[in-house]
């Protein structure tokens, strides 16, 4: 067996804590404090390209200081949250900010999702204000009369297309308000929650998860600062969305505690990047595992010569991906690593081996061996999980101990019901992650699955439970049972329905595909559809899977009826043998 530590993960640990040693000193910090020193030490330093346009922390720092000034002149206190549904944007930046200075959370809204499931996710936040944008108003004025909030307490920014609403413009209001430090900023604290995030986690609806400052802080010393060694000369090119932790949670606070540089984009676009790159003299940017392979598919282009990006940051990525990324554009480092937005330990693939996650080298993580096809513990003759050996498949696990930094979810039952009690030995305590892992010799790690009612696709979590529940409101569904299926050449699975008809209700296909379209984001919506007379069940409120999600698609095994979804068309077709055998050979548009 190797040692606990390579010299060089050893390194990067001497250089995180000595870092961190560092932040505890000062318990009063947060975004707020680190952007007003910014702009007292380096003003006129660039820290935001968008577009066309730059911003210096000094002019980052004014801005923010309207939003701050506003909301406490309306009486915003600490811990009130305000939600935020909006795309990438400077805007973005400002206001969580600004509301950090006053010691508010952001409630970082996904944008993509629709109806029920963003119904729930602004009710768990329960904001006294709600800030949308024109690209987000249409599906906001969608759930606005199912939600309760007045017109007051709705802002709308960036309405560029001027869709009409009966909402405030927050442009209108921040007109004579006082770009000043607000007096609040330093009454923030590490241990106080900045952002509430959201996870599909395990089973559900989104669950809203704590960020305190003092994560952002960990998160940008540990995987940027140690582990990728960003340095304040960086140019950090973000092109996914702040509501994601890549971005507001890693990228954003390593800029924020060195004085690098930020180089945003809207939207993510395989065809823009090396001409983003280029345009930005970017150094680093983040990824999920999906978008090396987007840029890969990309013709050939002059910009992916000669291009500054040396070091990419994430998580996901395939070993093939990985080593023609790397052959195709020379980039110098790929830092792979692993974690839960709601979890404390973390896992990096300091080596850099293709197909990894990290070394199993981490106190507090452990891999309890579990039965690869049920997901089942194993357990030895007293009742207590196994440890895995290299070559089982093991569920990760991070302890619960006095003294842990770990927030979970903003709702505690929640949080409760991923802890495990008298896991290895007697009164432990674990928080079971969901995800199974495979582990190598070496103490290496590689990523098997994720277990349980979720499944990866397009860069997000999608949980089986919450698909279910909004297909089976659809008035022709009686039961439906969704999980998830693999395509050849893909990231992650595709999602998959099999769905029982009320036999008195006539079902439509182009209704239903009409229905999908309105109450889902695009990464949710079930690529395929089989229509059964039945789904069989194990007992109450529990299907048995197993055997369709075997059977998964395939048209040669299956004598029911199969759709699938038709993406430029938006709407379900008949899988025939052709489109079949197409799908399987990669010649379809997913």
């Amino acid at each position: 067996m190797s040692p606990r530590t390579t010299p060089k993960e050893a390194e990067l640990y001497a250089r995180f804590n000595q870092e961190m040693e560092s932040v505890k000193k000062n318990p009063n910090q947060s975004i707020g404090t680190c952007v007003e020193d910014l702009a007292e030490k380096i003003p006129n330093r660039t820290a935001l390209l968008f577009q066309d346009s730059s911003w210096t922390w000094q002019s980052i720092n004014e801005e923010s200081n309207r939003i701050a000034n506003y909301f406490l002149k309306l009486g915003v206190k600490p811990e009130d949250t305000i939600a935020l549904m909006l795309e990438n944007s400077p805007e973005y930046l400002f206001l969580t900010t600004g509301i950090n200075k006053i010691q508010g959370i952001s409630g970082c809204i996904n944008f993509n999702q629709r109806r029920q499931a963003l119904i729930h996710s602004f009710n768990i936040t329960e904001p006294k204000f709600v800030i949308v944008d024109g690209t987000c108003l249409p599906s906001f004025n969608e759930i606005s009369a199912e939600v309760s909030y007045s017109n007051e307490q709705i802002y709308v920014i960036n309405n560029f297309g001027k869709i009409p609403h009966d909402f405030i413009e927050l442009s209108n209001e921040l007109n004579g308000i006082s770009n000043l430090n607000p007096p609040t900023t330093r009454n923030s604290i590490l241990r106080q929650t900045a952002y509430y995030v959201f996870t599909s986690g395990t089973t559900g609806f989104p669950k809203a998860i704590n960020q305190h400052n003092y994560k952002l802080f960990l998160q940008a010393f540990l995987l940027m600062i140690s582990f990728a060694k960003i340095t304040p000369e960086d140019v950090i090119y973000i092109a996914t969305p702040f509501y994601h932790n890549l971005s507001n949670g890693i990228a954003w606070p390593t800029a924020f505690v060195l004085g690098a540089t930020i180089a945003l984009r809207k939207r993510f676009s395989a065809s823009a990047f090396w001409e983003d790159i280029h345009k930005y003299q970017a150094t680093a940017t983040m990824y999920i595992g999906e978008i090396p392979r987007y840029i890969l598919n990309q013709p050939y282009s002059e910009y992916e010569k000669n291009h500054t990006l040396r070091t990419i940051v994430g998580v996901g990525l395939r070993k093939d991906v990985w080593e023609k990324f790397k052959a195709r554009f020379k980039v110098e480092h790929i830092c792979e690593f692993y974690g839960l937005t709601e979890g404390h330990r973390m896992l990096m693939n300091v080596g850099e081996v293709p197909g990894m996650i990290g070394r199993k080298n981490v106190s507090g993580l452990m891999l309890a061996k579990v039965n690869p096809e049920t997901g089942e513990f194993y357990k030895n003759d007293k009742g207590y999980l196994i440890q895995c050996k290299p070559g089982d498949i093991g569920m990760v696990l991070f302890k619960l101990e006095k003294g842990t930094f770990f927030t979970g979810y903003k709702d505690k039952q929640k949080t409760q019901k991923r802890k495990m009690h008298n896991v290895f030995r007697r009164d432990d305590a674990y928080f079971n992650t969901g995800d199974m892992v495979k582990l190598h010799e070496n103490k290496w790690i590689s990523f098997a699955d994720r277990f349980g009612d979720t499944f990866r696709w397009k860069g997000e979590n999608v949980s089986t439970l919450e698909v279910e529940t909004i297909l089976d409101s659809f008035p022709s569904i009686h039961m439906s049972a969704v999980y998830g299926v693999e395509i050849p050449n893909t990231e992650g699975k595709a999602g998959m329905a099999t769905i029982q008809i009320n036999p008195s209700l006539k079902f439509e296909i182009d209704e239903f595909s009409r229905f999908v379209i309105d109450v889902f984001p695009s990464y949710s919506i079930p690529l395929f559809i089989r229509i059964t007379d039945e789904i069989e069940v194990a007992g109450p409120l529990k299907m048995k899977k197993t055997k369709i999600q075997k059977e998964t698609y395939d048209i040669d095994i299956i004598n029911d009826p199969l759709y699938f979804w038709q993406s430029e068309n938006k709407k379900y077709i008949p899988l025939s043998t052709s489109l079949y055998e197409k799908i399987i050979e990669g010649k379809i548009k997913l």
